[in-house]
């Protein structure tokens, strides 16, 4: 339950930011503020899946703020899971990852090109919007994000089906396990 009020207190900062432009800066610091608070007491094996939920939470209108703030205090709270928390909230709103990927790239600008490949490889995320938000966030690392990008996905094929190739086809094991 407490969570449910700091995020309706998170949604009622991001919702003054739309209506007052002018303290826009002070209010994106309080809403990192709060996704901060809220993340720092969260177990880190359910960090990711708590920024996605932070970020499924929030109002349609007002996700892409939230995605931002919770992508910067991810990236405060716990660096070493942020890849994998953009990556949940790019699987769970595929329309806020370029947000909450640049957000996280400005923090961690060491990992630009890391954050940009998991945010862009959820389904349904456009690869050239991730593109633009990191660079914009993170300018000086373009050319390692270009090349994140550009690598291709352990396990890809094309159209998007398996490969075919097995280790147990190659060793000519049995489905049965009768070969083992």
């Amino acid at each position: 339950m407490k969570n449910a009020n700091k995020l309706l207190c998170l949604a009622a900062a991001v919702g003054s930011v739309v209506l007052t432009p002018n303290l826009a800066s002070a209010q994106t610091a309080d809403q990192i503020a709060v996704a901060r608070e809220i993340l720092a007491k969260t177990p880190a094996a359910e960090l990711a899946a708590k920024s996605a939920q932070l970020v499924a939470d929030a109002p349609a209108k007002e996700r892409a703020t939230v995605a931002a703030a919770v992508g910067q205090a991810i990236a405060k709270v716990n660096p070493d899971v942020t890849s994998a928390a953009v990556a949940a909230i790019s699987v769970r709103a595929p329309t806020v990852a370029p947000a909450a990927a640049a957000a996280a790239a400005g923090i961690l600008p060491d990992a630009a090109g890391t954050i940009a490949a998991a945010a862009a490889g959820a389904p349904g995320v456009k690869l050239v919007d991730v593109r633009a938000a990191v660079i914009g966030s993170v300018p000086t690392r373009a050319v390692e994000i270009v090349s994140a990008l550009s690598r291709p996905k352990v396990g890809a094929a094309l159209g998007g089906t398996h490969s075919g190739f097995s280790f147990a086809k190659a060793q000519n094991v049995s489905s049965d396990m009768g070969g083992l």
